[in-house]
C-alpha cells in the first residue's frame, strides 16, 4: 500500500467514526484525489500535491469540503484531523481552493494565509499551534 492509499484509508477510517458508517466513503483516483462518495453527511474532495503549483510544495489541498450540519465543529475537527495526517506523511502546507464566502471566513479563522485572492493556505507547524 503507497502512502496516499494509507492516507485515504486514515481518512475513510476518521469519517466512519466521526459519522458513523459502516461502510467505506472514501476513494483515491489515480491522479491521487481522495473524494467521498456522495451521501447526506459529508461532501469531501482533497487533492494531493507534493511539487508547486498555485499551492506551496508538499501540500493537501481541499478542494470541497462541506458537511450536513454547519457550525458544530465538524470543519475544525477535520481540518485538525489533516494536520496530524499531513504531519505524518511529510506534508508541510494544507490548501483551500477557490474559497467561497464561507470557507474564506473558515480559512481566516484557523490562520490560512490568502495566496491570490481564491485560494489559501497555512503551513502545518502554524495550524497546529494555532
Amino acid at each position: 500500500m503507497n502512502e496516499y492509499e494509507e492516507i485515504r484509508k486514515e481518512i475513510d477510517s476518521y469519517l466512519m467514526r466521526r459519522f458513523k458508517y459502516r461502510l467505506s466513503l472514501v476513494y483515491l483516483t489515480p491522479d491521487n484525489i481522495i473524494v467521498t462518495r456522495r451521501n447526506k453527511r459529508v461532501d469531501l474532495y482533497l487533492r494531493i500535491r507534493k511539487v508547486e503549483s498555485t499551492f506551496p510544495p508538499d501540500c493537501l489541498i481541499i478542494a470541497r469540503i462541506s458537511f450536513r450540519k454547519e457550525r458544530i465543529g465538524h470543519g475544525v475537527h477535520f481540518v485538525r484531523f489533516l494536520a496530524g495526517i499531513a504531519a505524518k506523511y511529510g506534508f508541510k502546507h494544507i490548501g483551500i481552493e477557490s474559497v467561497n464566502d464561507k470557507s474564506k471566513a473558515f480559512a481566516e479563522k484557523l490562520g490560512f494565509y490568502s495566496i491570490d485572492g481564491f485560494n489559501y493556505a497555512v503551513s502545518i507547524e502554524n495550524l497546529i499551534s494555532y
